[in-house]
Protein backbone atom coordinates (compact mmCIF):
# COMPACT_ATOMS: atom_id res chain seq x y z
CA UNK A 1 0.00 0.00 0.00
CA UNK A 2 1.16 3.66 -1.02
CA UNK A 3 1.81 6.08 1.81
CA UNK A 4 0.24 9.48 0.64
CA UNK A 5 3.54 11.37 1.43
CA UNK A 6 4.05 14.82 -0.97
CA UNK A 7 7.14 15.21 -2.56
CA UNK A 8 8.67 18.12 -4.49
CA UNK A 9 8.49 15.90 -7.50
CA UNK A 10 4.76 15.63 -6.93
CA UNK A 11 4.66 19.61 -6.91
CA UNK A 12 6.46 20.12 -10.15
CA UNK A 13 4.75 17.48 -11.70
CA UNK A 14 1.24 19.08 -11.22
CA UNK A 15 3.36 22.86 -11.86
CA UNK A 16 3.83 21.50 -15.11
CA UNK A 17 0.38 20.05 -16.24
CA UNK A 18 -1.01 21.65 -18.60
CA UNK A 19 -5.01 20.93 -19.25
CA UNK A 20 -6.05 20.53 -22.80
CA UNK A 21 -8.80 18.35 -24.57
CA UNK A 22 -7.04 15.51 -24.12
CA UNK A 23 -4.36 15.68 -22.11
CA UNK A 24 -3.56 14.51 -18.50
CA UNK A 25 -6.25 12.16 -20.43
CA UNK A 26 -8.98 12.61 -23.27
CA UNK A 27 -11.79 12.77 -20.93
CA UNK A 28 -12.94 16.53 -21.94
CA UNK A 29 -12.85 15.50 -25.85
CA UNK A 30 -14.89 12.50 -25.15
CA UNK A 31 -17.42 14.23 -22.61
CA UNK A 32 -17.52 16.28 -25.90
CA UNK A 33 -18.70 13.73 -27.88
CA UNK A 34 -21.20 12.76 -25.31
CA UNK A 35 -23.06 16.32 -25.10
CA UNK A 36 -22.67 16.84 -29.11
CA UNK A 37 -24.90 13.16 -29.15
CA UNK A 38 -27.28 14.41 -26.09
CA UNK A 39 -27.51 17.80 -26.75
CA UNK A 40 -30.38 20.02 -26.46
CA UNK A 41 -33.05 18.08 -27.85
CA UNK A 42 -31.91 15.03 -26.28
CA UNK A 43 -32.07 11.23 -27.01
CA UNK A 44 -34.46 8.45 -25.77
CA UNK A 45 -33.34 6.81 -22.40
CA UNK A 46 -32.60 3.86 -21.26
CA UNK A 47 -33.96 1.79 -18.38
CA UNK A 48 -35.64 3.13 -15.06
CA UNK A 49 -32.03 5.03 -14.56
CA UNK A 50 -33.01 6.94 -17.71
CA UNK A 51 -29.13 5.94 -19.10
CA UNK A 52 -27.61 6.46 -23.12
CA UNK A 53 -29.63 4.66 -24.75
CA UNK A 54 -27.77 1.18 -26.58
CA UNK A 55 -27.88 2.17 -29.66
CA UNK A 56 -25.16 4.96 -28.65
CA UNK A 57 -22.56 2.10 -28.34
CA UNK A 58 -22.40 1.59 -32.33
CA UNK A 59 -22.35 5.36 -32.98
CA UNK A 60 -19.87 6.71 -30.35
CA UNK A 61 -17.30 3.72 -29.91
CA UNK A 62 -15.44 4.27 -32.72
CA UNK A 63 -14.77 8.25 -32.00
CA UNK A 64 -14.01 7.45 -28.67
CA UNK A 65 -10.30 7.58 -27.23
CA UNK A 66 -10.81 4.06 -26.09
CA UNK A 67 -12.58 2.62 -28.71
CA UNK A 68 -13.41 -0.92 -27.49
CA UNK A 69 -15.52 -2.44 -30.67
CA UNK A 70 -18.27 -4.25 -28.65
CA UNK A 71 -20.47 -4.22 -31.34
CA UNK A 72 -19.07 -6.78 -33.08
CA UNK A 73 -18.10 -8.47 -29.89
CA UNK A 74 -21.55 -8.90 -27.61
CA UNK A 75 -24.96 -9.72 -29.44
CA UNK A 76 -26.67 -7.96 -26.77
CA UNK A 77 -24.46 -4.61 -25.51
CA UNK A 78 -25.80 -3.17 -22.46
CA UNK A 79 -24.34 0.72 -21.81
CA UNK A 80 -22.24 -1.72 -18.64
CA UNK A 81 -20.77 -3.24 -21.32
CA UNK A 82 -18.41 -0.23 -22.38
CA UNK A 83 -17.43 0.92 -18.91
CA UNK A 84 -15.35 4.06 -20.62
CA UNK A 85 -19.45 5.38 -21.64
CA UNK A 86 -21.10 4.43 -18.33
CA UNK A 87 -18.31 6.57 -16.80
CA UNK A 88 -18.90 9.44 -19.66
CA UNK A 89 -22.66 8.97 -18.52
CA UNK A 90 -21.62 9.19 -15.13
CA UNK A 91 -20.17 12.48 -15.70
CA UNK A 92 -23.37 13.91 -17.73
CA UNK A 93 -25.45 13.57 -14.83
CA UNK A 94 -23.21 14.26 -11.93
CA UNK A 95 -22.27 17.46 -13.13
CA UNK A 96 -26.05 18.60 -13.56
CA UNK A 97 -25.43 19.03 -17.58
CA UNK A 98 -27.31 16.06 -18.30
CA UNK A 99 -31.75 16.05 -17.04
CA UNK A 100 -34.48 13.78 -17.54
CA UNK A 101 -37.56 14.84 -19.00
CA UNK A 102 -40.58 12.91 -19.03
CA UNK A 103 -41.76 9.31 -17.54
CA UNK A 104 -41.84 5.62 -18.49
CA UNK A 105 -41.59 4.85 -21.89
CA UNK A 106 -41.53 8.35 -23.18
CA UNK A 107 -38.66 9.58 -21.52
CA UNK A 108 -35.33 11.45 -22.41
CA UNK A 109 -31.71 12.34 -21.57
CA UNK A 110 -31.31 15.64 -22.53
CA UNK A 111 -29.04 18.79 -21.87
CA UNK A 112 -30.01 21.58 -19.70
CA UNK A 113 -29.32 24.84 -21.44
CA UNK A 114 -28.34 26.99 -18.76
CA UNK A 115 -25.88 24.47 -17.78
CA UNK A 116 -24.38 24.42 -21.32
CA UNK A 117 -24.20 27.75 -21.65
CA UNK A 118 -22.30 28.04 -18.46
CA UNK A 119 -20.04 24.70 -19.37
CA UNK A 120 -18.97 26.48 -22.51
CA UNK A 121 -17.59 29.52 -21.01
CA UNK A 122 -15.61 27.49 -18.72
CA UNK A 123 -12.04 26.99 -20.21
CA UNK A 124 -10.22 23.62 -20.03
CA UNK A 125 -8.84 24.15 -16.75
CA UNK A 126 -11.98 24.52 -15.09
CA UNK A 127 -13.83 22.32 -16.93
CA UNK A 128 -11.35 19.46 -16.46
CA UNK A 129 -11.84 20.07 -12.38
CA UNK A 130 -15.52 20.77 -12.50
CA UNK A 131 -15.81 17.10 -13.73
CA UNK A 132 -13.54 15.87 -11.49
CA UNK A 133 -15.49 17.20 -8.57
CA UNK A 134 -18.84 15.83 -10.27
CA UNK A 135 -17.32 12.03 -10.32
CA UNK A 136 -15.58 12.38 -7.02
CA UNK A 137 -17.84 14.78 -4.95
CA UNK A 138 -21.39 14.35 -6.14
CA UNK A 139 -21.63 11.00 -8.60
CA UNK A 140 -22.87 8.01 -7.26
CA UNK A 141 -23.25 4.38 -8.37
CA UNK A 142 -27.15 4.35 -8.80
CA UNK A 143 -26.60 7.24 -11.42
CA UNK A 144 -25.43 4.66 -13.76
CA UNK A 145 -27.95 1.62 -12.36
CA UNK A 146 -24.75 -0.21 -10.26
CA UNK A 147 -26.84 -1.20 -7.52
CA UNK A 148 -23.66 -2.95 -6.35
CA UNK A 149 -21.55 0.43 -5.64
CA UNK A 150 -22.04 1.82 -2.60
CA UNK A 151 -25.14 3.65 -2.00
CA UNK A 152 -24.08 7.02 0.32
CA UNK A 153 -21.22 8.67 0.19
CA UNK A 154 -19.02 10.31 -2.23
CA UNK A 155 -16.95 8.23 -4.67
CA UNK A 156 -13.57 10.04 -3.52
CA UNK A 157 -13.09 7.39 -0.62
CA UNK A 158 -13.62 3.83 -2.75
CA UNK A 159 -11.29 5.31 -5.74
CA UNK A 160 -8.68 6.39 -3.20
CA UNK A 161 -9.10 2.72 -1.80
CA UNK A 162 -8.26 1.07 -4.82
CA UNK A 163 -5.63 3.65 -5.78
CA UNK A 164 -3.68 3.48 -2.28
CA UNK A 165 -3.79 -0.34 -2.48
CA UNK A 166 -2.11 -0.41 -5.70
CA UNK A 167 1.39 -1.42 -6.13
CA UNK A 168 3.70 1.28 -7.01
CA UNK A 169 5.18 -0.81 -10.21
CA UNK A 170 2.45 -2.11 -12.66
CA UNK A 171 0.24 -4.69 -11.83
CA UNK A 172 -1.05 -7.64 -14.09
CA UNK A 173 -4.64 -7.93 -13.39
CA UNK A 174 -5.74 -11.24 -12.38
CA UNK A 175 -9.55 -12.82 -13.28
CA UNK A 176 -11.39 -14.47 -10.83
CA UNK A 177 -12.76 -18.07 -11.55
CA UNK A 178 -16.11 -16.70 -12.84
CA UNK A 179 -13.83 -13.86 -15.28
CA UNK A 180 -14.17 -11.16 -13.19
CA UNK A 181 -11.66 -8.99 -10.92
CA UNK A 182 -12.90 -7.39 -8.33
CA UNK A 183 -10.58 -4.46 -6.60
CA UNK A 184 -10.09 -2.90 -3.39
CA UNK A 185 -12.60 0.01 -3.14
CA UNK A 186 -14.39 0.04 -6.33
CA UNK A 187 -14.74 -3.79 -6.16
CA UNK A 188 -16.55 -4.34 -9.54
CA UNK A 189 -17.28 -1.15 -10.70
CA UNK A 190 -15.09 -1.04 -14.35
CA UNK A 191 -16.31 2.59 -15.20
CA UNK A 192 -14.35 4.00 -12.66
CA UNK A 193 -11.15 2.72 -13.89
CA UNK A 194 -12.22 3.98 -16.74
CA UNK A 195 -12.79 7.21 -15.26
CA UNK A 196 -9.09 7.19 -13.71
CA UNK A 197 -7.52 6.33 -17.58
CA UNK A 198 -9.94 9.14 -19.06
CA UNK A 199 -8.82 11.73 -16.35
CA UNK A 200 -4.99 10.64 -16.79
CA UNK A 201 -4.77 9.58 -13.30
CA UNK A 202 -3.86 5.59 -13.99
CA UNK A 203 -2.89 4.06 -17.00
CA UNK A 204 -4.97 1.25 -18.07
CA UNK A 205 -4.29 -1.70 -19.83
CA UNK A 206 -6.75 -2.26 -22.70
CA UNK A 207 -7.69 -6.07 -23.52
CA UNK A 208 -7.69 -7.23 -27.24
CA UNK A 209 -10.03 -6.09 -29.78
CA UNK A 210 -12.42 -8.98 -29.94
CA UNK A 211 -12.76 -9.92 -26.27
CA UNK A 212 -15.64 -11.17 -25.17
CA UNK A 213 -16.33 -8.15 -22.20
CA UNK A 214 -13.58 -5.21 -21.06
CA UNK A 215 -11.54 -6.36 -18.25
CA UNK A 216 -7.79 -4.64 -18.11
CA UNK A 217 -4.59 -6.03 -18.36
CA UNK A 218 -2.97 -4.00 -16.05
CA UNK A 219 -3.30 -0.83 -14.09
CA UNK A 220 -0.14 1.38 -13.45
CA UNK A 221 0.00 4.27 -11.31
CA UNK A 222 1.09 7.36 -13.21
CA UNK A 223 2.77 10.42 -11.54
CA UNK A 224 0.04 12.71 -12.18
CA UNK A 225 -2.53 10.27 -10.71
CA UNK A 226 0.41 10.00 -7.58
CA UNK A 227 0.40 13.77 -7.48
CA UNK A 228 -3.53 14.39 -7.33
CA UNK A 229 -4.81 11.45 -5.48
CA UNK A 230 -1.88 12.32 -2.45
CA UNK A 231 -2.83 15.80 -2.48
CA UNK A 232 -6.27 15.24 -1.59
CA UNK A 233 -5.20 12.72 0.64
CA UNK A 234 -3.79 15.47 2.55
CA UNK A 235 -6.07 18.17 2.23
CA UNK A 236 -9.31 16.33 1.66
CA UNK A 237 -11.79 14.39 4.16
CA UNK A 238 -12.16 11.11 1.16
CA UNK A 239 -15.66 10.17 2.97
CA UNK A 240 -17.26 13.79 2.47
CA UNK A 241 -14.60 15.43 0.28
CA UNK A 242 -14.58 18.36 2.07
CA UNK A 243 -11.34 20.06 2.62
CA UNK A 244 -10.27 20.09 6.34
CA UNK A 245 -7.88 22.02 8.12
CA UNK A 246 -5.18 20.57 9.94
CA UNK A 247 -7.07 20.40 13.35
CA UNK A 248 -9.84 18.15 11.68
CA UNK A 249 -6.83 16.13 10.15
CA UNK A 250 -6.12 15.02 13.99
CA UNK A 251 -10.03 14.09 14.45
CA UNK A 252 -10.98 10.30 14.90
CA UNK A 253 -11.10 8.60 11.88
CA UNK A 254 -14.16 6.63 12.96
CA UNK A 255 -15.91 9.26 14.16
CA UNK A 256 -15.41 11.62 10.73
CA UNK A 257 -16.65 8.21 8.57
CA UNK A 258 -19.81 7.72 10.74
CA UNK A 259 -20.80 11.39 10.08
CA UNK A 260 -19.64 11.35 6.26
CA UNK A 261 -22.46 8.68 5.59
CA UNK A 262 -24.82 10.73 6.29
CA UNK A 263 -24.00 13.65 4.35
CA UNK A 264 -25.82 14.07 0.74
CA UNK A 265 -25.45 17.66 -0.68
CA UNK A 266 -29.30 18.50 -1.99
CA UNK A 267 -27.50 20.70 -4.12
CA UNK A 268 -23.75 20.54 -5.32
CA UNK A 269 -21.38 23.08 -5.33
CA UNK A 270 -19.00 23.39 -7.50
CA UNK A 271 -15.59 25.19 -7.09
CA UNK A 272 -15.06 23.18 -3.36
CA UNK A 273 -11.24 21.74 -4.58
CA UNK A 274 -10.55 24.93 -6.28
CA UNK A 275 -8.43 26.19 -2.72
CA UNK A 276 -6.55 22.68 -2.98
CA UNK A 277 -5.72 22.98 -6.98
CA UNK A 278 -5.92 26.15 -7.71
CA UNK A 279 -2.16 27.10 -6.13
CA UNK A 280 -1.08 24.53 -9.47
CA UNK A 281 -3.75 25.74 -11.63
CA UNK A 282 -4.22 29.38 -11.23
CA UNK A 283 -6.34 28.83 -14.38
CA UNK A 284 -8.90 27.57 -12.56
CA UNK A 285 -11.05 30.88 -11.39
CA UNK A 286 -14.78 30.06 -12.35
CA UNK A 287 -17.37 27.29 -11.76
CA UNK A 288 -20.46 25.81 -12.59
CA UNK A 289 -23.45 26.75 -10.37
CA UNK A 290 -25.68 24.41 -10.22
CA UNK A 291 -29.40 26.28 -10.06
CA UNK A 292 -31.49 26.21 -6.75
CA UNK A 293 -34.94 25.04 -7.78
CA UNK A 294 -37.63 27.16 -7.02
CA UNK A 295 -40.54 26.48 -5.08
CA UNK A 296 -43.81 26.24 -7.15
CA UNK A 297 -47.12 27.21 -6.53
CA UNK A 298 -50.35 25.19 -7.05
CA UNK A 299 -52.18 22.41 -5.71
CA UNK A 300 -50.23 18.86 -5.99
CA UNK A 301 -52.49 15.95 -6.47
CA UNK A 302 -51.09 13.17 -5.34
CA UNK A 303 -52.29 8.78 -6.30
CA UNK A 304 -51.10 7.06 -2.79
CA UNK A 305 -51.70 3.33 -3.78
CA UNK A 306 -50.64 -0.21 -1.82
CA UNK A 307 -52.16 -1.58 -4.81
CA UNK A 308 -53.29 -1.23 -8.17
CA UNK A 309 -57.13 -1.36 -6.83
CA UNK A 310 -56.05 0.35 -3.85
CA UNK A 311 -54.98 3.70 -3.77
CA UNK A 312 -56.02 7.57 -2.50
CA UNK A 313 -55.48 10.56 -4.00
CA UNK A 314 -55.10 13.45 -2.05
CA UNK A 315 -54.59 17.26 -2.97
CA UNK A 316 -51.83 19.08 -0.72
CA UNK A 317 -51.28 23.00 -1.60
CA UNK A 318 -47.31 23.60 -2.63
CA UNK A 319 -46.27 25.44 0.77
CA UNK A 320 -47.55 22.33 3.40
CA UNK A 321 -44.56 19.93 3.93
CA UNK A 322 -44.06 16.24 3.58
CA UNK A 323 -44.53 15.63 7.23
CA UNK A 324 -48.20 16.89 6.45
CA UNK A 325 -48.50 14.91 3.31
CA UNK A 326 -47.98 11.76 6.05
CA UNK A 327 -50.38 13.15 7.94
CA UNK A 328 -53.11 12.77 5.16
CA UNK A 329 -51.80 9.67 3.93
CA UNK A 330 -52.25 8.01 7.16
CA UNK A 331 -55.87 9.58 7.71
CA UNK A 332 -56.94 8.40 4.18
CA UNK A 333 -56.14 4.64 5.41
CA UNK A 334 -57.19 4.82 8.42
CA UNK A 335 -53.97 4.52 9.95
CA UNK A 336 -52.69 5.32 13.08
CA UNK A 337 -49.51 7.72 13.29
CA UNK A 338 -47.11 6.42 16.25
CA UNK A 339 -44.31 4.71 13.61
CA UNK A 340 -41.08 6.42 12.04
CA UNK A 341 -41.64 6.69 8.34
CA UNK A 342 -38.79 7.94 5.47
CA UNK A 343 -39.54 8.83 1.97
CA UNK A 344 -37.37 8.14 -1.12
CA UNK A 345 -36.89 9.85 -4.18
CA UNK A 346 -34.63 10.54 -7.09
CA UNK A 347 -33.29 13.84 -7.39
CA UNK A 348 -32.66 15.65 -10.98
CA UNK A 349 -29.24 14.29 -11.24
CA UNK A 350 -30.39 10.80 -11.07
CA UNK A 351 -29.28 9.97 -7.15
CA UNK A 352 -31.50 8.66 -4.47
CA UNK A 353 -32.65 11.17 -1.64
CA UNK A 354 -34.32 9.54 1.41
CA UNK A 355 -36.32 12.03 3.86
CA UNK A 356 -37.18 11.00 7.14
CA UNK A 357 -39.97 11.69 9.84
CA UNK A 358 -38.97 14.75 12.22
CA UNK A 359 -38.04 12.26 15.52
CA UNK A 360 -35.52 10.27 13.31
CA UNK A 361 -32.06 11.13 13.93
CA UNK A 362 -30.45 11.80 10.65
CA UNK A 363 -32.04 14.00 8.20
CA UNK A 364 -32.94 15.79 5.64
CA UNK A 365 -36.65 15.48 7.56
CA UNK A 366 -39.82 15.90 6.45
CA UNK A 367 -40.95 18.82 8.52
CA UNK A 368 -38.17 21.06 6.51
CA UNK A 369 -39.19 19.67 2.67
CA UNK A 370 -42.08 21.80 1.05
CA UNK A 371 -44.11 19.46 -1.38
CA UNK A 372 -43.63 22.65 -3.65
CA UNK A 373 -39.77 21.93 -3.99
CA UNK A 374 -39.79 18.17 -4.66
CA UNK A 375 -37.79 17.70 -7.55
CA UNK A 376 -40.86 14.98 -9.13
CA UNK A 377 -42.47 15.57 -12.54
CA UNK A 378 -46.02 15.43 -13.21
CA UNK A 379 -46.08 11.36 -13.61
CA UNK A 380 -42.86 10.61 -11.54
CA UNK A 381 -43.16 9.04 -8.05
CA UNK A 382 -41.77 8.45 -4.70
CA UNK A 383 -41.91 5.61 -1.78
CA UNK A 384 -42.88 6.07 1.57
CA UNK A 385 -41.68 3.60 3.66
CA UNK A 386 -44.26 3.42 6.87
CA UNK A 387 -43.70 1.41 10.27
CA UNK A 388 -39.95 0.16 10.41
CA UNK A 389 -41.36 -3.31 11.51
CA UNK A 390 -44.50 -3.74 9.23
CA UNK A 391 -43.16 -2.14 6.54
CA UNK A 392 -45.64 -0.87 4.81
CA UNK A 393 -44.81 0.53 1.04
CA UNK A 394 -46.91 3.25 -0.44
CA UNK A 395 -46.03 4.39 -4.28
CA UNK A 396 -46.85 8.30 -4.16
CA UNK A 397 -47.56 9.41 -7.37
CA UNK A 398 -47.67 13.26 -8.64
CA UNK A 399 -50.46 12.70 -11.08
CA UNK A 400 -50.30 17.00 -11.92
CA UNK A 401 -50.18 20.19 -10.70
CA UNK A 402 -53.18 22.40 -10.60
CA UNK A 403 -52.71 26.23 -10.93
CA UNK A 404 -53.22 28.13 -7.63
CA UNK A 405 -56.70 29.43 -8.75
CA UNK A 406 -58.07 26.21 -9.35
CA UNK A 407 -60.84 25.37 -6.57
CA UNK A 408 -60.25 22.03 -4.80
CA UNK A 409 -59.80 21.53 -1.22
CA UNK A 410 -56.46 20.85 -0.36
CA UNK A 411 -55.41 19.32 1.62
CA UNK A 412 -58.05 16.91 1.59
CA UNK A 413 -58.69 13.33 0.10
CA UNK A 414 -60.49 13.81 -3.24
CA UNK A 415 -60.75 9.96 -4.47
CA UNK A 416 -60.51 6.70 -2.81
CA UNK A 417 -60.62 2.93 -4.24
CA UNK A 418 -60.20 0.05 -2.38
CA UNK A 419 -61.15 -0.86 1.29
CA UNK A 420 -58.67 0.48 3.72
CA UNK A 421 -56.41 -2.77 5.32
CA UNK A 422 -55.97 -3.59 8.64
CA UNK A 423 -52.62 -1.72 10.03
CA UNK A 424 -51.96 -4.49 12.66
CA UNK A 425 -53.78 -7.81 10.72
CA UNK A 426 -51.00 -9.92 12.56
CA UNK A 427 -51.88 -8.59 16.32
CA UNK A 428 -55.50 -9.49 15.41
CA UNK A 429 -54.82 -12.81 14.59
CA UNK A 430 -52.61 -13.01 17.66
CA UNK A 431 -55.38 -11.99 19.78
CA UNK A 432 -58.00 -14.25 18.23
CA UNK A 433 -55.53 -17.28 19.05
CA UNK A 434 -54.96 -16.45 22.48
CA UNK A 435 -58.97 -15.89 22.74
CA UNK A 436 -59.12 -19.92 21.44
CA UNK A 437 -56.47 -20.73 23.88
CA UNK A 438 -58.68 -19.40 26.90
CA UNK A 439 -61.80 -20.59 25.80
CA UNK A 440 -60.36 -24.48 25.87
Amino acid sequence: MKTPDWTHAMETCLQSQVITADQPGPVLKDFGLILDYVGTKGVKSAGKYHLLPIACIPELDPHLSRSLDLSLTLKRPQLRSHPYLQGLNLLLRASGLGRVEGTGAKSRLSLDPAMLEQWNRLNPTEQYFNLLEAWLLYGRPIMVGDSNGRRRGSMLSSCMQTWLFLPENSRQVETRANGFIELIGISEGYYQLALMDLFGLMNVGQPPRGSERWLPTSLKPNPFGDAVFTLLAIKVDPFSGNVVSDEEQEEDEATEEEEAEGEDSDEPEFGIWQSVFQPYFPEWQESLVFPKREAREGTFLFRVSLAPTLWRRIAMPADSTLDELVGWILRAMKFDSDHLYMFTYTDSMGSKVSVSSPESDEGPWTDEISIGRLPLEPGQSMELLYDFGDCWRFTVKLEKIEPPNVKIKAPGIVESHGAAPKQYSNWDDEDEDEDQDEGE
